[in-house]
This record gives C-alpha cells, sequence and structure tokens, in this order.
C-alpha cells in the first residue's frame, strides 16, 4: 500500500516507551535508534559464525502505542537493505509461482516491509526508506485503539520521533513470547512482519514477541549468552523452531543430536518452567536430496522428541507432517514460507498449545481472542472450550481461587522422590503400592460411615498422597505427570455434563432434572466414548473388574435393567431367590457348584437391593460395622471364652436391645 497523505499536527515523542521485542536500543547521533533484540554475548557469538548480519535485523521489533488519531508517522533510516543480487531474493521475485508474494507485485520488491496494525488488523504496509514514514488508518470516532508498527525483519533501520494527530501513550504491560530458530521463524522473504508465525501467534495470544531466530543459525548453547539476564523477567512461552541448518550441513548425526541435547538443556535449564515447544523442521521440496548425515528429514523429529522427553516444560511439534507438501506454500519455492504457509504454522503451534499450558497465558492475559486474517478472511478462535467453561466458573462470585497448599504437597512428593530424599519412596513403583492405594481409598469410606470429619480430613489426605505417588512416578519415567491426570479428569467431566456445560458438537444435550437422569447421561456419553463415538461398546465393558464383587454385581445388574431385562416387581426377584436357593440345596456341601449356587443366590439379592434403592456394597458394609460394634460391646461385658452358643446368643440380645 501506498503512504499516508502527510500528517497536519506532528508532535515528537521519544520512542523507547513504545519499543517492544527489544533487549536494548543502540543510540545514534541523530537521535534515531537502532532496536537490538541479542545481548552483546549473542551479538558477539554470531560475530564469530559470520550471522552478525542477519542478527542485526529489527525482526520481531514493534513500535506499540494507544492513540485516539487517525494518522501516525516516525523518521527511518535503513542501516542495511535488501541484496537483490542474493539467491533467496532472485528465487522468490523470479520463481513464478502465482500468488505466493502476499501484496503488492515482483516488480514492487516486496520480500520484506514495515506494517502498521490497528486493533489487531493489517492496515498498511510500506517499503522501509530512508525519511519520514507517514501512515493513515480509519477512526473517524476517535476511539482509543491500539497501534503496531512492526518493523522489518530480515533488514536493519534505525527509527525514532514518533509522531500523532491525537493522543499517545504506552500500552499497559504484557508478558511475552520468546521466539528461537533460523531464517522461518526470522520471517525471512515472507513478505511482511506481521505474518511471519511468531508474530501471528503473538498477536493472537495478546503478548508482546521476543524474537531472537537468525537466518543459518546452526543451533548450539552459545547462542544463549546473556540469558540470565531474563530469569527475573521470564517469558509466558517459548517457541522453538528447529530449522535444517544442521541437517543440510553436519555429518555427523551424534553431533546434530549432541547440539540439540546441549542448547534445550541450557534452555530448559534459564526456563525450567516456562511451556516450551519445540516445532521439529517442516518439510522442504529437496528432503530427498542426499545430506551429509545421510539421515531422512523425519528422523530430525524423532531425535528431538529424544530430547524434549528429557524436560517436563517441553512438548514437541511435528513440523514435517503439519503443513501440505505443496511448493506454493514457499516464497521461494523450497522451503522459506509465504504468508499462508506460515499461517498454518501458527495453526499448528496454537493447537498443540491449546492442548497443553497456554490455558495459563490465556487466562493470564485475554478473556478471549480472535484474530481476523484481513487477506485470506478466516476468523479463528484459539480459546479451547475448557478454558471458556473454566473462565465462565471462574466469573462467579463464590468460585474457588487457587491452592497454593496443592503445590506445596505436590513438591512434597517430588523432593521424596530425589536422590537426598526417602529410600523407601525411591523405591516405589505403581504395582508395589497398589494396596495402599485400596487401603486408604476404604479408611476414607470408613470415616465417612463414621460420620467423623477430621479423620475424614485426614484419610483424604492419605488418599490424595497415594494419587500424587503415583503421578510423580509416572512423571520420574516420563508417562505423564499431576497437570496430565488434572487435565485429563477436567475434560472428562466437561465432556460427561453435557446437560450443565453443553454439547461440545453444538446441539442440544439431553436435560437432567434428577439424579438418575443425571447418570443416564453420564452412561450414555461414556459407552459412545468406550465405542469410539458410535454407541456400539459392549454393554458391560465399563464395569470394572476390579470393583468389589457386590458393588460390580450392582452395576452389572443395573446396567441389564436398563437394556429391559428386568424383573417387573421386588417379589419377582425374591422369587428369583427362593428359586436359586433351591437349586444350592440340590448341590453337595462344599463341591465348586454349590459355590456357584451360591454366588447365584448372592447375586439376586443385590437385585433385590437395587430394587429397593439399597446400595448392597454400603449395606452390606454397615451390617459388618454393626457386627463389629455389638461384638465389641460384649467384650466390654466380660471375657466370651467358654460361653456356650445360647449364652453369646443371649449376651448378643442383651447388647441389641440396650442398642
Amino acid at each position: 500500500m501506498a503512504p499516508a497523505n502527510v500528517i497536519a499536527v506532528r508532535t515528537n515523542h521519544p520512542l523507547a516507551p513504545y519499543v517492544r521485542g527489544a533487549v536494548h536500543l543502540e543510540e545514534l547521533p541523530d537521535g534515531l535508534v537502532i532496536p537490538r533484540r541479542f545481548f552483546p554475548e549473542q551479538l558477539e557469538h554470531f560475530a564469530q559464525i559470520g550471522r552478525q548480519e542477519r542478527a542485526a535485523s529489527t525482526a520481531g521489533v514493534v513500535i506499540s502505542f494507544a492513540t485516539d488519531g487517525t494518522e501516525v508517522s516516525l523518521d527511518c533510516r535503513v542501516i542495511r537493505e535488501l541484496n537483490p543480487r542474493h539467491a533467496l531474493y532472485r528465487a522468490v521475485m523470479e520463481g513464478g509461482v502465482e500468488g505466493k508474494v502476499p501484496f503488492g507485485t515482483a516488480e514492487e520488491g516486496n520480500v520484506d516491509g514495515i506494517d502498521l496494525m490497528v486493533d489487531g488488523r493489517l492496515v498498511a504496509t510500506v517499503a522501509p526508506v530512508d525519511g519520514v514514514l507517514r501512515f493513515a488508518f480509519d477512526n473517524h470516532d476517535h476511539d482509543e485503539v491500539e497501534v503496531r508498527i512492526y518493523l522489518p525483519s530480515i533488514m536493519t533501520v534505525a527509527v525514532g520521533n514518533l509522531a500523532t494527530n491525537g493522543s499517545l501513550k504506552p500500552v499497559p504491560a504484557r508478558g511475552y513470547l520468546l521466539a528461537l530458530g533460523d531464517s522461518i521463524t526470522q520471517g525471512f522473504v515472507c513478505g511482511n512482519p506481521s505474518s511471519s508465525y511468531p508474530a501471528q501467534i503473538a498477536n493472537t495470544l495478546g503478548i508482546d514477541l521476543v524474537n531472537q531466530a537468525v537466518a543459518g543459525h546452526v543451533f548450539d548453547e552459545r547462542s544463549l549468552g546473556g540469558f540470565s539476564l531474563w530469569r527475573g523477567e521470564a517469558p509466558e512461552v517459548i517457541v522453538v523452531a528447529y530449522g535444517t541448518n544442521d541437517w543440510a550441513r553436519m555429518r555427523s548425526v551424534e553431533g546434530i543430536e549432541g547440539g540439540a541435547k546441549a542448547f534445550l538443556d541450557r534452555l530448559s535449564w534459564f526456563f525450567p518452567k516456562v511451556p516450551t515447544y519445540v516445532l521439529s523442521p517442516l518439510w522442504r521440496v529437496d528432503e530427498h536430496d542426499p545430506m551429509p548425515c545421510d539421515q531422512p528429514l523425519t528422523w530430525m523429529h524423532q531425535m528431538l522428541g529424544r530430547v524434549c522427553s528429557r524436560h517436563r516444560n517441553m512438548h514437541i511439534v511435528d513440523g514435517y507432517h503439519g503443513i501440505p507438501k505443496d511448493r506454493t506454500l514457499f516464497m521461494d519455492d523450497r522451503l522459506h514460507p509465504n504468508r499462508e504457509c506460515m499461517g498454518l504454522v501458527a495453526d499448528l503451534l496454537l493447537e498443540s498449545m491449546c492442548d497443553d499450558s497456554v490455558d495459563l497465558i490465556v487466562a493470564k492475559h485475554v478473556a478471549k481472542r480472535v484474530v481476523r486474517d484481513g487477506r485470506y478472511g478466516n476468523t479463528k478462535e484459539f480459546v479451547s472450550r475448557e478454558r471458556q467453561i473454566d473462565r465462565d466458573t471462574a466469573a462467579r462470585d463464590d468460585s474457588p481461587e487457587e491452592h497454593p497448599e496443592f503445590d506445596r504437597l505436590v513438591r512434597t512428593i517430588w523432593r521424596l522422590r530425589q536422590p537426598d530424599g526417602c529410600p523407601w519412596d525411591r523405591e516405589q513403583t505403581h504395582r508395589s503400592i497398589t494396596k495402599n492405594m485400596i487401603e486408604e481409598a476404604y479408611e476414607a469410606v470408613e470415616a465417612i460411615a463414621a460420620d467423623d470429619d477430621v479423620s475424614l480430613c485426614e484419610e483424604l489426605g492419605d488418599v490424595l498422597e497415594q494419587v500424587l505417588l503415583h503421578a510423580q512416578i509416572a512423571s520420574d519415567e516420563e508417562a505423564f505427570n499431576i497437570d496430565d491426570i488434572c487435565r485429563t479428569l477436567n475434560k472428562k467431566l466437561i465432556r460427561r455434563h453435557p446437560h450443565v456445560f453443553g454439547d461440545p458438537d453444538g446441539g442440544n444435550p439431553d436435560s437432567a432434572t434428577n439424579a438418575g437422569e443425571a447418570l443416564d447421561v453420564w452412561d450414555s456419553v461414556k459407552r459412545k466414548e468406550r465405542a469410539g463415538g458410535d454407541g456400539k461398546a459392549g454393554l458391560l465393558d465399563s464395569v470394572p473388574t476390579s470393583l468389589p464383587a457386590l458393588m460390580q454385581a450392582q452395576k452389572i445388574s443395573t446396567r441389564a435393567a436398563k437394556a429391559g431385562f428386568e424383573w417387573e416387581t421386588v417379589a419377582d426377584v425374591w422369587d428369583k431367590v427362593n428359586e436359586e436357593r433351591a437349586e444350592f440345596e440340590q448341590e453337595r456341601p462344599g463341591t465348586p457348584a454349590a459355590a456357584q449356587e451360591f454366588g447365584d443366590i448372592l447375586f439376586a439379592l443385590v437385585n433385590v437391593a437395587r430394587k429397593c434403592g439399597i446400595d448392597a456394597e454400603e449395606a452390606l458394609a454397615a451390617s459388618n460395622r454393626k457386627f463389629r460394634r455389638r461384638w465389641a460391646a460384649m467384650e466390654r461385658r466380660g471375657s466370651l471364652e467358654g460361653l456356650s452358643t445360647a449364652e453369646l446368643n443371649r449376651l448378643w440380645d442383651d447388647v441389641k436391645a440396650d442398642e
């Protein structure tokens, strides 16, 4: 787009308060500044490996402010311009793939630029030139809008003297996305800086961007020099796009994997709690050409997966299968994505984040973000259903707050499993403590039956200890962790309560006005889950065989009854009990057949309980407790040793009468 008309009212402002994405600003004698996105240690390293020019570019740097005006300008001076003789430049301009340049024409030379975005929408792109850059935008009502000026991804510019014809103030502070990678992450030749996938992700999440990608970068931990300065202000999320430079240049697979391990280990050491998404290399047209390392491109994903599995904060994202294998999506017909493909890469990473830790980012920074791509006309919402439900729930006045004691407990369990922790805890496996889970659960049930809140609090803690210990064992084995447990449970609860949270497919869920109807809805959803959504799972498949026998019998008979396999009345079930008793009496005592017939009597009795609205397991447990209580009362009256059966019965009747 052509620059806007000259601004009528021009009031200059210092630039520093409005710059985002720069580590520091290098001041020039004429008052302009060059935003630097690397620490001095990093720039020194890039100079040693010949990457200083690419590291000097202003990729990801944004001038961000709020204004009620309609025009903006700033001074610009090009420090390092594009090289039209560069092979990539020629490939973009002369490649002949229709529609791959996202704006303008090839003759205009648009492989980089300066973008103006207003409230998240791209308004204009201009070529970086020496002089005053002027933009105008539609804001007739003079509402306060957020303006973001994206500096070039490949070129290096100095800027200053920001001016508007209205108010001007910095936007509120917010977290940032740290993007690490090579030329693709830097936004190389994609056309305009706001279309790079890191810029799109940051814009979607409502946070700032620090883009520390460098074209041609071969990964090694020395490029992370100076990161300790960020420890007091860690990023909200990190994206590491592991490009193909190592794969295309290095001969040793051990060297490639060793470099990746050193780099990612060091990154995780700096930011052990920051969710980090490692994007394995994208598909490229020449993937089948011979490479020095003699490994296919897909090997890179497998290798990075092994490295990421060492760190609980790192998530591997499959770049190779994440985009179509279509060369028209690449500006150079080979490996550098165009604007459309950059959007696909951003979508791929955002979808992975929605399944993981990005919930925290969205909860902190945005209520709901919808990003509209003005060129392609696609509205995309990256707010998961679970997050939206949680925000709605959290908005209620009496909604539970955070629970720091839970985090302390998680850390205590973790410490017990450390080398300097408890020898017993370190040795445990899932199988070795299986019985503990059962015992602690029954002790909690006993406290419930006794209406003993003090004991119940303690016993529930013992149950929770078992859950957390199993979670830590799984985390140590890199299988899953406590967050995975909570996330899976939350999704299941929402999914199985469509009568509360709505149908995820947008339909009209069954209503539930009482507990019985709610259980019917739960069972219906559960059956569909087990059958892969078609409802054809076995009726009894969802009844765990590990349940106590009475509880299992009641669940089995309940499901069969719902399917129509049912007696009309309780009297009919008593007839069945008598029938089973007669069959039992016909068998020789002590034989397997007698045991089987006795089991049939118990099963029939469970159906009596079910028809009468009685939980057979709880009823028998109550009878057990009652018997223990009365026997203890008999023992308190004196020794029972030597008493006849008749005497014991009389004593029992006395205790019973006293109750």
